[in-house]
């Protein structure tokens, strides 16, 4: 009988991959020893952490000081030591590295973002750094690492998918879009404070009032604020230059274009926003009994439009390629119309579900009344979105099959809902930290998104009832 030849991703246990492994851990902790590495390369990397944690908590400190040790570079040698080291295929481990060392940042920002929340309370401080916090960081790296190993080594059926293993150009994406996001907030103070950034804003103002005036609504502009009959919104900086820009971004750099194309629709980024910034302006020309509250609706314009741009993107791919332009835009509006009717339906119910649900707990915990500031309206208007947003990827991918699935997703939508109010709402009593509106809005997004992927299962999707029999 012939002898098998183990497969090349096979669970190593041999001395040849202790040896790498060790070769690996201590050429990278070396490398994090020098002095080069760590003023020119750790350093940096700390401070600009420092400053994404400062615009996600607003706890600007002078009581820390960070460098090179509080850049996470011990835990990041771990992950790409013991991923470099293990005997897959070069590009598997390199993206595994990647991702690993991009989460540890991720998760470091969070570490240095408590501490700077904390920094005034010696005790707690000193035993969150130098105890609960390591370990932290190390058991997750560990976690991610043979989480990372054991996909290695674990099988895809023949011809399928994985199950709800994302593919590549999606891992693209969400890598390049998180490594973006961080740019984004550790430059956010610079263009808040740039003085072009403002002249742009009154170039929005000027555009959106001077469109609204042609289509007959008394407006005045006054630099960047624009009033009309229902009030008057200013047009800031952050207003300009939101997530969104490195979002979009990555979906350019990660969709299958041509190189021409991709060119193009990079070059068309400022045009976008700025066409985008004159359009959420236009939102004060609706009358008062369908917008509600024009502050709370203008600047959640831009996290409706990605939701709906969600809905459209589910919808075509559940139709497939096989199906036309019309049938998918017939399911796209099929799945809207079922998300806004589930929101406006059921949000009254919904919200206060949720509400007494949180302000229950919180009063069995005997923290009861403790909030956060919502400037922006954008905790508000969470239930009502993620139950409509949640409802329309359902029907766009489902149909109207699997409903024993979706129930369990509204009821972990509920959940998280009543759930997150809690700790948001001690840290800002405790610790002045009022979440950023970007961060609300990117839950009120994520959370509905990956309960659908999580929950629709594997399997080829059903056709809505009328589309199949068009199609037949």
């Amino acid at each position: 009988m012939k002898e098998s030849t183990p497969a090349p991703n096979a669970a190593p246990g041999s001395t040849r991959f202790v040896l790498t492994l060790g070769a690996y851990f201590v050429g990278l902790f070396g490398l994090m020893r020098l002095d080069w590495v760590e003023d020119n390369v750790l350093t940096p990397l700390a401070q600009i952490q420092q400053q994404v944690a400062d615009q996600l908590t607003g706890a600007h400190t002078d009581l820390l000081v960070f460098n090179a040790s509080c850049s996470g570079g011990d835990p990041m040698a771990l992950c790409a030591g013991a991923i470099l080291a293990y005997p897959a295929a070069w590009g598997s481990r390199l993206r595994g590295a990647a991702l690993g060392l991009l989460a540890i940042v991720l998760l470091n920002v969070v570490r240095i973002g408590n501490l700077s929340l904390v920094a005034a309370d010696k005790d707690l401080f000193y035993l969150l750094h130098i105890y609960i916090w390591p370990g932290i960081l190390i058991l997750a790296t560990a976690c991610y690492v043979f989480a990372w190993m054991n996909r290695q080594g674990r099988a895809t059926p023949a011809g399928g998918t994985g199950g709800m293993v994302l593919g590549g150009a999606a891992r693209r994406f969400l890598l390049l879009a998180a490594a973006l996001v961080v740019v984004y907030f550790a430059t956010a103070p610079f263009f808040y404070e740039s003085a072009f950034v403002d002249i742009v804003a009154r170039w929005i103002a000027a555009t959106g009032g001077a469109i609204l005036t042609a289509a007959g609504t008394a407006t005045t502009v006054s630099g960047p604020v624009i009033r009309t009959a229902h009030g008057g919104f200013r047009v800031t900086q952050e207003c300009i230059f939101t997530p969104l820009i490195p979002l979009y971004i990555a979906g350019m750099l990660c969709a299958p274009l041509t190189p021409w194309r991709r060119g193009l629709a990079l070059t068309a980024t400022p045009v976008i926003f700025f066409a985008l910034g004159v359009s959420r302006l236009l939102v004060l020309a609706v009358p008062a009994t369908v917008i509600g509250s024009y502050s709370i609706a203008v600047h959640a314009f831009s996290q409706i439009l990605v939701g709906l741009i969600l809905v459209g993107v589910a919808a075509v791919y559940a139709a497939g390629p096989a199906a036309g332009a019309r049938a998918a835009a017939t399911r796209a509006v099929l799945a809207l119309g079922v998300g806004i009717a589930t929101a406006l339906a059921g949000a009254p119910l919904w919200g206060a579900l949720c509400g007494n649900a949180a302000a229950g707990l919180q009063g069995l915990l005997g923290h009861a009344g403790h909030t956060f500031v919502d400037d922006q309206g954008a905790w508000i208007l969470v239930p009502a979105f993620q139950l409509g947003l949640f409802a329309a990827l359902w029907a766009a991918l489902a149909g109207r099959s699997g409903w024993p699935r979706a129930l369990l997703g509204l009821g972990a939508l509920a959940v998280t809902q009543a759930m997150l109010t809690i700790p948001v709402g001690e840290l800002a009593h405790h610790y002045g930290f009022n979440p950023h509106a970007g961060l609300i809005r990117g839950w009120a997004l994520a959370a509905p998104v990956a309960l659908v992927w999580l929950l629709r299962g594997s399997p080829p999707l059903p056709a809505f009832s009328p589309l199949a029999a068009r199609a037949g």
